[in-house]
């Protein structure tokens, strides 16, 4: 794949995203289930999405909740048309299991060509230990666990951090991560960076399903609270 296959002719702020959900075998159902969801809500986003489910060989897998889930086909098919970012589930296959590695790989590729990566719980682990986060802030579930890994050396970039963490990478990219207790924030810093979601309507959203502030949900769509 060449750069400029993979650079989305977006035309005006209003061009449809393309977004590619890497599961890996064992997913964590609830890490993206909010991102995955609210990108395909037209009244809630600020641009129209294309959700693409890629697995490491096209094949169905089966989340840590028993869901079965078939993919649109293999990652490296899916990743042949441009995209804007590759998001990485997390589950408990990081740790052994070698598929996962064609995924490292094309989040490697999109770092160094300076495009989105975001990554919770389990893939963060798998990006410290092939050395995405040496260069960037970070969290993740526990620094001690990311030191498991032999190939992670990013322990002064990593911020002890409760929600996400968005940053820049040094090719102009950002790199978002997050531990498994956070999918809303998760959500929230992923669709922002997208222009998905102003700041302050990303905000109202984080208020309304991390904080269960009812009243955010008004505001979200733009209408007017009742009275009591």
């Amino acid at each position: 794949m060449t750069e400029d296959q993979n650079e989305p002719d977006r035309g005006t702020s209003a061009a449809p995203l393309r977004v590619v959900f890497y599961l890996p075998e064992g997913m964590a159902d609830w890490e993206v289930g909010y991102l995955m969801s609210e990108l395909r809500q037209r009244e809630v986003t600020e641009r129209p999405a294309e959700i693409v489910v890629a697995t490491a060989t096209g094949g169905a897998v089966t989340s840590m909740g028993g869901l079965r889930v078939t993919p649109d086909g293999p990652l490296e098919t899916l990743t042949d048309e441009p995209f804007d970012a590759l998001v990485l589930c997390g589950g408990a296959s990081w740790f052994d299991d070698d598929a996962n590695k064609a995924a490292l790989g094309l989040a490697a590729q999109r770092k160094r060509e300076g495009r989105l990566v975001a990554g919770i719980c389990g893939a963060v682990d798998a990006m410290g230990g092939a050395g995405l986060l040496d260069d960037v802030d970070h969290t993740g579930n526990e620094l001690g666990q990311l030191e498991k890994w032999p190939g992670y050396h990013g322990r002064d970039r990593f911020v002890s951090e409760p929600h996400a963490v968005r940053a820049r990478t040094p090719a102009g990219g950002t790199i978002v991560t997050a531990g498994s207790w956070a999918p809303t924030d998760f959500a929230a810093a992923v669709m922002e960076e997208l222009g998905a979601l102003s700041h302050e309507r990303s905000e109202l959203w984080l208020r309304f399903w991390r904080d269960r502030d009812v009243s955010a949900i008004y505001g979200l769509f733009g209408v007017d609270a009742p009275t009591s």
